[in-house]
């Protein structure tokens, strides 16, 4: 609380939120932050939606990235995840992504570029697929990413990687979290904090954002009871090919 500090670091820190907010220079470590609190998942994007024609970088923590897909995805929209087995459908689907406008590739094969430059055609076809996500297995060389990055450009869609990506429009980098509930939550994990630098447009800042988001069924224990489920839909999934 700003109650503890020196007056002196408070006003050194209104002078940096000025100076952040105008752009004048970017943030630097161990500079207090005064808000007030998590701030909403969508304030830490440009219209609140991952930025489509170039590329995202979303590193440190899935359950961020599930959320960002959430909240940027229309209700036309389709989604890929290209070479990331780990991330889990039922996560997904508790984080609020439409599985049903979800396409899966696990394993890239030899060819990962091909694979993530032919879902980007798809996405002209289909007139909806905004966003492929590129994970950890789909491994592409800085030729390759500059050759996707130009079809993204050119389809109107979204890349999001989950490791570095040159030219990348907005870098979120989870270096802290903070896990609440177990003891008034019957027993389960309510909500996570998480403390995200966010590197765009030359700038280095730093937030902190609560999942799940405020008023979903995971964030408000009830004393005795257990975790409600986070969805009641049911969504049929195809397996192709």
């Amino acid at each position: 609380t700003t109650t503890a500090l020196d007056p002196l670091e408070v006003a050194r820190a209104t002078l940096r939120r000025a100076e952040l907010r105008t752009g004048v220079r970017a943030s630097t470590p161990g500079v207090v932050d005064l808000d007030d609190g998590p701030r909403p998942l969508g304030a830490i994007l440009d219209d609140g939606r991952l930025p489509r024609g170039t590329a995202s970088v979303v590193t440190g923590s899935t359950s961020l990235l599930l959320a960002l897909l959430a909240t940027s995805q229309g209700t036309s929209d389709w989604l890929a995840v290209v070479g990331a087995p780990d991330v889990g459908m039922l996560a997904a689907n508790d984080a609020g992504v439409a599985l049903d406008r979800v396409a899966l590739v696990p394993k890239v094969g030899e060819d990962p570029a091909g694979v993530v430059a032919a879902l980007l055609v798809v996405a002209a076809l289909l007139d909806g697929m905004t966003y492929v996500v590129v994970g950890p297995d789909a491994h592409l060389s800085p030729s390759e990413r500059r050759r996707l990055l130009a079809r993204a450009r050119e389809r109107g869609s979204g890349l999001v990687s989950v490791s570095p990506w040159d030219q990348a429009a907005v870098r979120l980098d989870v270096v802290e979290r903070r896990w609440a509930g177990p003891d008034r939550g019957a027993g389960y994990l309510r909500r996570c904090e998480l403390d995200v630098a966010r590197t765009a447009r030359g700038m280095t800042d730093r937030w902190t954002l609560t999942l799940p988001m405020p008023g979903s069924p995971l964030v408000d224990a009830v004393d005795g009871q257990a975790r409600p489920a986070a969805s009641t839909r049911r969504t049929r999934l195809r397996l192709v090919g």
